[in-house]
């Protein structure tokens, strides 16, 4: 493994909290790639470059610092990664705390290099599982080579599954994105830990896609899964996420049509729910292909003269929901059922459709629900 400047700049921020002295970094020729005083980089330490090819700590004196080229006075520790030497870290000056901590600071540098390495590993690992999982979800036919692609990554190909779009609000790009993805994954392995079973990829502007199993996962349990989730992004990071699910989808090759579903059940926006399974949403899906010229249309055209009167559209909503009962819509508007006739008929006579023709209902009912979820 190199020493990135990246991570070497991390290294000197981390160790500068808890040494007041000069710090500088220096890749395995010797050069200094980061430090506190980022005048110096760029430059040949020799000594750092001695370390390096005998693996062992060197101390400066102020005598060295004039002999040696581009160094000062201070100690210089040698960088080890998987028992080779990869770099050195100086800290400048003489101050007994410096010897003293000079072993606790080369361990803390070793952890957080050891500690990089690792995410770069898990980075590279998604970012593969991401291409594989982008190319099957758009793909129509698979070839053999492409399932044996599947196992090599360690994914069980026939497996039932739910394809799941996770799609965060967008006010999360205000929040460091590395950050929540990293919360986002340890949230998920934590309620699907089977990595061959559930599949989580990243699929960009605060978007998830998870394959989850059907036969580990019942539609409750996935559904229960996904609220734990949402509820604890919120907590954490004070953002809301929605969920589209698809149908159970048993062969590889349909996976396409999976995503297809998960997409248009996340598509369809909904008040109170933000778990949404495709296969509970026959009217909602067939009403989000229409136009959104046509439903503004449908808007102006039927609404009319209600879309100034927010009190009658309430209580158009609130008959309809409670199946035509007036008695019920009364009760959960909390008026007098003879309050809710003159409300109903001023409806009508505004919008110009009977209630009780069922035609004209349905027309009602559509205008209202484009209207409601117009700007969503």
């Amino acid at each position: 493994m190199r020493l990135l400047r990246h991570i070497a700049q991390r290294i000197v921020n981390e160790v500068s909290k808890v040494i007041e002295e000069e710090v500088i970094v220096m890749n395995d020729e010797g050069v200094i790639i980061a430090a506190s005083d980022s005048s110096r980089v760029g430059s040949f330490h020799q000594v750092g470059k001695e370390v390096v090819l005998h693996g062992k700590k060197q101390m400066i004196t102020e005598g060295d610092s004039k002999k040696y080229k581009g160094v000062k006075m201070g100690l210089n520790l040698p960088i080890h990664f998987q028992r080779n030497v990869i770099g050195v870290i100086g800290i400048t000056g003489s101050h007994p705390t410096t010897v003293r901590y000079g072993e606790l600071i080369q361990r803390m540098t070793e952890l957080i290099i050891q500690e990089a390495f690792a995410a770069e590993r898990l980075d590279s690992k998604l970012r593969g599982l991401e291409t594989f999982v982008y190319e099957w979800l758009h793909a129509k036919t698979l070839s053999e080579e492409f399932i044996e692609r599947g196992e090599i990554l360690g994914i069980q190909m026939n497996e039932p599954r739910y394809c799941v779009l996770v799609q965060l609000d967008e006010e999360s790009k205000e929040l460091n994105e590395t950050l929540l993805e990293q919360d986002m994954i340890q949230r998920v392995r934590a309620l699907l830990p089977n990595e061959e079973k559930d599949i989580l990829v990243r699929w960009g502007n605060g978007r998830f896609v998870l394959l989850v199993s059907a036969k580990v996962h019942t539609e409750k349990e996935l559904y229960h899964a996904l609220e734990r989730l949402h509820k604890g992004l919120e907590k954490t990071h004070s953002i809301r996420c929605r969920s589209g699910i698809s149908r159970v989808h048993h062969d590889p090759v349909s996976f396409s049509t999976a995503y297809h579903e998960a997409k248009q059940a996340l598509n369809v926006k909904m008040k109170e729910e933000t778990v949404i399974f495709y296969q509970s949403l026959t009217l909602e899906i067939a009403l989000t292909e229409v136009s959104s010229g046509t439903r503004k249309k449908l808007i102006t055209e039927v609404l009319g003269k209600l879309l100034d009167e927010p009190e009658l559209l309430e209580t158009l909503e609130v008959y309809l929901n409670h199946q035509l009962s007036v008695k019920e819509a009364a009760k959960s508007l909390h008026i007098h059922i003879n309050t809710l006739h003159y409300r109903l008929k001023r409806i009508q006579d505004l919008s110009g459709c009977h209630l009780k023709e069922t035609k004209e209902l349905v027309t009602l009912f559509l205008a209202l629900w484009y209207y409601r979820t117009l700007d969503e």
